[in-house]
């Protein structure tokens, strides 16, 4: 292993980097720094973005470099410094032949939005099923109310009738007018028909703490749900 002249230990931020820059400059004398970094798109992305912008040369470290670095000594040793040594001896070694570190803005801001998305499918996915359990419960029949039972005109309905109880009273006109204002007159008196007629049929007992069920479905963010599926 090659002679370490030190090390230190910054932290990931422009204060760390000017502090690692201070600590390089005190030993370059006649030298011309080379920086190698075994990830320019994660957590070392900044700091060699940092580095480039003062005009150092950065190299990308491959990590199976490094792994087999490691990998080639009898003892195993795994810590931070030992990898920040091994990066080290890949470098002085390979440095003509690694390629010179390249942090893209338009690859990583990609990645981002990629994971954010996906990460908003999943978390929709989810509520999705959380919301159609919590409709089975209040209306055992609810696949027969609508074609779609995610589209805007059904999630208003369950948000202003999140159960039966709350339909007492309540005429086929009235229904038939909301499904219409909510569908943009694809509703139908008859679609209300539908709805009544299939609560009457399943309508039970009112159970206690009902009005703290009707909460927890009206809770759900319905319009993002809604937007999100078109």
């Amino acid at each position: 292993m090659e002679e370490r002249l030190g090390k230190i230990k910054i932290t990931n931020n422009i204060a760390g980097y000017r502090r690692l820059q201070a600590y390089v400059e005190k030993y370059r004398r006649n030298l011309i720094p080379i920086y190698g970094l075994e990830d320019v798109s994660h957590y070392g992305r900044d700091l060699a973005i940092y580095l480039l912008d003062q005009d150092y040369t950065v190299k990308e470290v491959n990590s199976a470099l490094s792994f087999m670095e490691r990998n080639s000594y009898a003892t195993v040793k795994k810590s931070d410094e030992w990898d920040a040594q091994c990066i080290s001896a890949v470098l002085s070694r390979r440095s003509e032949t690694l390629p010179d570190a390249n942090p893209q803005d338009y690859y990583w801001t990609m990645k981002h939005l990629v994971g954010r998305r996906d990460a908003l499918v999943k978390n929709t996915a989810s509520l999705i099923q959380q919301f159609h359990e919590q409709i089975q419960k209040q209306y055992p029949g609810y696949k027969q109310f609508f074609h779609d039972i995610e589209c805007r005109t059904s999630l208003a309905f369950f948000e202003r009738y999140p159960s039966a109880g709350h339909l007492q009273g309540v005429t086929v006109e009235e229904l038939g007018a909301f499904l219409r204002e909510k569908s943009h007159n694809t509703g139908s008196d008859k679609r209300a028909e539908l709805i009544l007629n299939l609560v009457e049929q399943e309508q039970t007992k009112e159970r206690e703490y009902q009005s703290g069920r009707d909460l927890i479905l009206q809770a759900y963010p319905v319009k993002s749900i809604s937007i999100s599926r078109k």
